[in-house]
């Protein structure tokens, strides 16, 4: 009778489970009772299997853990990585290079494998010549994922840590795997002389131009080679093959053109042909029309106006992009011509486009038309269409124009530096670093030059104007740091290395160790004037007056600036001959007090003068 009994009386009613479900559900019960009256009922035997199996569960899942927990983490490691990576990415191409590289330096350290961010990695120490640049494509090989582009970086990288017989011995490579191509053309220029590498370019672009005569993008490139000959037969045969792929109206057919066109001095009938090429291309833009224009202007200087107005009738009956180039060449010099600029667009056009715009109100500048643009500044509708940088720079200019107090030009130009800044308008701060520069702003050159070097693209254009801005508003410091960091970047320009090595010696600063560079660099040029006072003012920090004094003698100062003449009366004075101090008072009393200089040649001219 107990056995037939209900254990639990409450599934009195209830639905049964489904029928495949049942077995399952009463093994369940059977291990793990659901109530208290099933429990008492339970087996030994129910609960040593109940048991056995939790514990065989448990360690289960503590080996499965042990398995999987690590690639689990690493490829959540690798999704982050990833995110990581394609934020850099996105930066990058917004011109924020310095974000980018900590975002992409992130992405490493959290996943060391993700190729992706090992890749932008290596491109981003390389462009900065960093030696860990090798480290990471180094990893890309172990991991067997290196690719043309990875190949060409390392040779790029080899250069930049100056192991030009290790680049070449690659790039040699390269050029006889590797289908030939620009980026490969661009990396002989660096690695190689011109006259080798010519000759190598030419030898690996003909060997691949015979195995495949179809290419004609390959023709165009070994053309390009060939023009840049300083045999006339090669020249020739360059323009021959330029002419070929010129015929054809695609986009290579173009490229050719635009090839033909940089050739300065081509024969009047083939000058002709050329203009009808430019012109009647049917993918040909307004730039292919000014270069047409500028062609026809050379051989028929009497129809300027005429050509002029020809030009602007097929630009406008085009796309309005076309009329722009035109535009802008008649604005720069030698065209000036700013009333052509207002005939040829209305106030109405230009209000409507900021490219016409930007070239409207510069006219109007030239014309000295302040109170047009005064207004158009200042409308609504040309503040909705200018850019926020672009807007801010014209009202900094109109300031300057308009004669307002320098605070109020200074704080404008301030203003239009950090809203090109924020937008990342690497052209418009160059343009802004030097309109400043021009104007006697030079605080604010130094740091718009500063934001210009950040751009790879116009890095050199920045430590140039870094270099000028520095020196001309007696900073020192940011001198030798600036002129060290191109040093670094451009180790083979002279110029870069001067300036550094002056201003390290008059700060007295590695006075050794510059001695035996300056040293080296008059030994390549015995009759520079600034190495020579180099090499002295290295001897004059030492104390060696004699041997200091003794590399002053017939020194030219025509080609030194007040500063360094100053440097020199300095040194002369502490010569025992009396003939070098009448020179350096000679020399210092022609010296304009206000000249503008370093502190330290300031001091050497107080010097001298006592």
């Amino acid at each position: 009778m107990l056995t037939n009994q209900t254990i639990d009386p409450n599934q009195d009613g209830q639905p049964k489970p489904f029928i495949l479900l049942r077995p399952f559900i009463t093994a369940w019960q059977w291990m793990v009772p659901p109530t208290q009256a099933h429990r008492d009922r339970q087996s030994k035997t129910a609960r040593w299997v109940a048991i056995g199996t939790l514990v065989f569960s448990c360690l289960g899942m503590v080996l499965l853990g042990f398995l999987y927990a690590r690639p689990l983490h690493d490829r959540y490691q690798d999704w982050q990585a990833e995110g990581l990576y394609q934020e850099a990415k996105s930066l990058a191409n917004d011109g924020q290079y310095p974000t980018a590289f900590a975002k992409i330096q992130e992405a490493v350290i959290k996943s060391p494998d993700n190729i992706n961010a090992l890749r932008m990695n290596a491109e981003f120490l390389t462009m900065a010549k960093r030696p860990e640049s090798l480290f990471f494509l180094d990893q890309l090989e172990k991991r067997g994922v290196t690719n043309d582009s990875d190949r060409q970086m390392r040779v790029r990288a080899l250069v930049n840590l100056q192991r030009p017989k290790e680049a070449s011995e690659l790039l040699e490579k390269l050029l006889t795997d590797q289908k030939p191509n620009q980026n490969i053309m661009k990396l002989a220029e660096d690695v190689w002389g011109k006259s080798q590498k010519d000759a190598m370019l030419k030898k690996a672009f003909k060997n691949y131009s015979d195995k495949h005569p179809e290419d004609r993008q390959h023709m165009l490139r070994l053309a390009s080679v060939l023009v840049k000959s300083d045999k006339m037969s090669e020249v020739a045969d360059g323009i021959r093959q330029a002419w070929i792929v010129a015929k054809d109206n695609d986009d290579i057919g173009l490229q050719a053109i635009e090839l033909l066109n940089g050739m300065g001095n081509l024969p009047p009938e083939e000058s002709k042909r050329l203009i009808e090429r430019l012109r009647g291309h049917p993918k040909s833009t307004g730039w292919h029309l000014v270069a047409a224009l500028t062609r026809q202007l050379a051989l028929e200087p009497l129809r300027k106006n005429a050509l002029i107005e020809e030009a602007a009738l097929t630009a406008k009956s085009r796309k309005r992009e076309d009329l722009v180039p035109l535009v802008r060449w008649l604005i720069q010099p030698p065209q000036n011509e700013y009333y052509m600029v207002l005939a040829l667009i209305s106030e109405a056009e230009a209000k409507a486009y900021q490219p016409l715009l930007e070239n409207y109100l510069t006219a109007l500048t030239m014309l000295r038309r302040h109170d047009d643009l005064e207004r158009l500044v200042k409308d609504p509708q040309v503040n909705s269409i200018l850019s926020h940088s672009v807007s801010t720079f014209f009202r900094a200019h109109l300031a300057y124009v308009l004669n307002k107090s320098v605070e109020e030009t200074r704080s404008a130009l301030i203003v239009a530096k950090q809203a090109a800044d924020t937008e990342h308008q690497s052209n418009l701060l160059e343009k802004i670093a030097k309109y400043s520069e021009d104007r006697g702003h030079n605080d604010i050159a130094e740091d718009a030059y500063r934001s210009v070097a950040l751009n790879p693209q116009t890095e050199r254009v920045g430590f140039q104007g870094l270099l000028r801005t520095t020196e001309w508003n007696g900073n020192t410091e940011a001198l030798i740091a600036a002129s060290s960091e191109a040093v670094r970047r451009w180790p083979d320009d002279g110029n870069y290395l001067e300036h550094y090595l002056y201003a390290t010696l008059l700060a007295g600063r590695k006075v050794e160790l510059g001695l035996s560079q300056v040293e080296e660099l008059l030994q390549k040029q015995p009759n520079d004037q600034l190495r020579r006072l180099l090499v002295a003012l290295a001897y004059w920090r030492l104390q060696d007056f004699d041997k200091a004094v003794s590399l002053l003698d017939g020194m030219d100062l025509r080609y030194l600036t007040p500063g360094q003449q100053a440097v020199f009366a300095a040194i002369a004075r502490d010569s025992r001959v009396d003939n070098a101090k009448s020179a350096a008072h000679e020399v210092v009393i022609n010296i304009d007090p206000k000249a503008r200089m370093l502190p330290e040649e300031r001091s050497c001219f107080t010097k001298a003068m006592r």
